[in-house]
This record gives structure tokens, sequence and C-alpha cells, in this order.
């Protein structure tokens, strides 16, 4: 039998074609059973193609024709223990991001590391370190997926994001900053309901939307804590502002924090001022009511808004003062309760406990800051007592 031949005498393989413009073109049948075409102009760049996907068929390789969004969304799919709050977060994140750019739209078989290095560095123009590796937590486990799925062979996304893991740490506020901070704040022109907020993320470590998610019913003044078992977010989209009340990321972000005599003046004083006023509007989040923090109309203080007045505090000290303070966020006053309680030598369990964390480590290695004047005084402490 007289095997088939290219127009240029070539004898073609099974599966192997020439079209009428010159190309070459291979069919086959996947592993779904669903007849397949690869094209090139080149006969030998054509076997090269044969060639991987023979490989996969005799792996066991699906087809992988499917883009980076569609890997995506089939991830958002199978991920069934997300909450609803992070799930919009993460949906609405990637497209923000990711999804009408080239890099969504690519074929998940046709993705290199290169690919993968060249996008983070596009963004990384504009974003901040801390938003890229925002960006890898949506892609890498979408592109393990693939792997597992037999999909594609290997992660082009592993080891992608080292370049991006240098920002600079959080620090925590020094005592004299502290207290520079706070004088300088009872004195600035607005805000007082925000300074309220952060004296008290000051004095138990809450996080921001712990705060802000705060209702009266979780104050137990008689034995001096703070119920923490939700948290407020704020999901923005489609030129609207979402409220929602949802539960805490994990297990150990449910707790009772204590409140210091400090934090418990603080709140009975605010609660003497506001409480008609947080509750008269019979405004709900999700069912719950009664905000500690809340605007004028009852709703829960935004935590963007707490962060632009620290921003415009520091900003208004460091124009009429020498000694310029840090640029701060919510997250650095939780950060500076965690290091003041860790030089006052609280248990490591119980700080781990109040910080809401699953492990000490985590505590430890994000959170603590041994300052230079701290170590002083430890050293110092223990000569006297040799």
């Amino acid at each position: 039998m007289e095997r088939r031949k290219d127009k240029k005498g070539k004898v073609l393989r099974t599966g192997e074609s020439q079209r009428s413009d010159g190309r070459y073109c291979y069919r086959y049948v996947d592993l779904s059973g669903k007849r397949k075409y690869v094209y090139d102009i080149d006969l030998n760049s054509l076997r090269e193609k044969e060639r991987k996907i023979n490989k996969d068929l005799e792996d066991g390789i699906y087809s992988n024709e499917i883009t980076m969004n569609e890997c995506f969304d089939r991830y958002m799919k199978v991920k069934v223990d997300l909450r609803e709050g992070t799930r919009h977060k993460y949906n609405l994140e990637y497209n923000r991001w990711i999804r009408d750019t080239w890099f969504g739209n690519k074929l998940i078989s046709n993705i290199k590391k290169s690919d993968v290095l060249l996008f983070y560095k596009e963004k990384s123009e504009n974003l901040a370190n801390g938003t890229i590796r925002c960006i890898h937590k949506y892609i890498h486990p979408a592109l393990e997926m693939a792997v597992e799925d037999d999909l594609i062979r290997k992660n082009p996304a592993n080891n992608c994001i080292k370049d991006y893991m240098d920002g600079k740490p959080i620090e925590a506020l020094t005592k004299e900053q502290t207290i520079k901070f706070l004088e300088y704040a009872e004195n600035y022109k607005f805000g007082k309901n925000y300074l309220l907020a952060v004296k008290i993320m000051l004095g138990t470590g809450l996080r921001v939307g712990e705060v802000t998610g705060i209702t009266w019913e979780d104050l137990d003044f008689k034995n001096k804590t703070i119920n923490i078992d939700k948290q407020f977010t704020l999901i923005a989209g489609g030129g609207r502002h979402d409220y929602h009340i949802s539960k805490p990321k994990t297990e150990s972000g449910i707790r009772k924090v204590p409140m210091s005599d400090d934090v418990l003046e603080m709140m009975h004083e605010h609660k003497k001022e506001t409480f008609f006023q947080s509750m008269k509007y019979g405004v709900s989040v999700d069912g719950y009511s009664g905000f500690v923090f809340h605007t004028r109309t009852g709703l829960p203080i935004l935590p963007n808004r707490i962060n632009d007045y620290l921003n415009k505090v520091i900003l208004s000290y460091n124009e009429s003062h020498e000694d310029k303070l840090p640029k701060v966020s919510c997250h650095t006053m939780r950060h500076t309760f965690c290091t003041r309680m860790a030089e006052l030598g609280i248990n490591p369990k119980s700080l781990q406990y109040i910080m809401g964390h699953s492990s000490y480590k985590v505590t430890a290695d994000v959170y603590i800051t041994e300052t230079e004047n701290h170590a002083r005084e430890e050293f110092e402490k223990v000569l006297h007592q040799a």
C-alpha cells in the first residue's frame, strides 16, 4: 500500500495530512473520545507536537484546552469550605487583576513558568508586593488542581513568588511613639470615634474587622471580656458597597478577649454616650444590630476610614514635629499590642489565644518585634538578678 506524501515527497505518518494552503495537520482522538486537530507550517514542528500529545495520551493526561480563567472558575466551584464573604472577595479580586488579561485568557497547556513570572512582573509595576502575593494565591492553587486532574504535568507557578516576599515587615510602635501618637490624636480636629477604635485595638489586639463588628451584646462588663465570634467585612463591587458580618476565618478566631481596666472604662463611657444612637435606627447587618462603633445611622464604621484617619493624624504630626512618626495602619495597632504583651512576659499560649491564632509560631513570627531597647532592658534585668 502506497504511503501518503506531502508536496515535497516526504512520507506522512498515520493521522498526518497537508492542507491546500501548505500547513500540516495531525488528527487524533483524546481520552474523552473527542476528535482533535493540531496544525503547523513545518512538519518537524508538527511532529514535536505529536510526540507531546501521544505522551500525554499514554500517561493519561486529559484534554487541557481550558484557559486560566476557566481553570480558576472550576477551582472555585470545588472550594466548598469558603465562607460567602471570602468567596465573593476571591472572585472580585481575581476579576480585578487577572480575568481580562492576556494571562487569564491563555490556555493552561501553553502557560510556561516564564509566562507566570512575566505576568507578575507586569503587575508589580503598579501593584504592591502584597498584591502580587494575593494574585499568586489565586493562580497557584488553581493550576495545582489542574495538575491533580491530569490536565497539565506540572504547576508552572511553582517558585514564582519568591521575588515578592521581601516586603518591609510591619513594625510595632515603640512605647514612646505610642504615647506621642495618642497625645497628638487627642487634640486632633476630628475623628474621636475613630480614635476610640484605635485605642481598643491597642488595648486588646483585635483585628479591625473584629472591632468594627462588635455589638453591645458582645461586651460582658461583669466578666470584663469581649466576645469575638464574627467580623465586619466590606465587599465592594458593581459600584455599590455590601456590608456583611462573617465568622472568623478559623476556629481559633472565636474567643473571649479580656478587657483591661482602661478598656473597660472606655467602653462604659462610650456606651453612655452612644448606645441609644446606635439602636434608634434599627439598622441590622446580616441579622446583627447595635454596633459599638457606628456611623450616625447605626451602620458599622468602615475599616478603611480608620486607616485614612490614622494616615491624616500621622501626616499632620510629622508636618509640625521634627521627631517623625512612622506610617501606621490598624494592623500596626494590633502588632503593637502583641509586642507590648510579649515584652511584659505574658504566657505564650495565652497570647496566642488572645490574638486568635491557631499556633504560637504565627504569633511570634509575624507579630512580635524584639526592639533594641527591650533587648537591653531584658539584658539589664538578667544582670541584676545574677
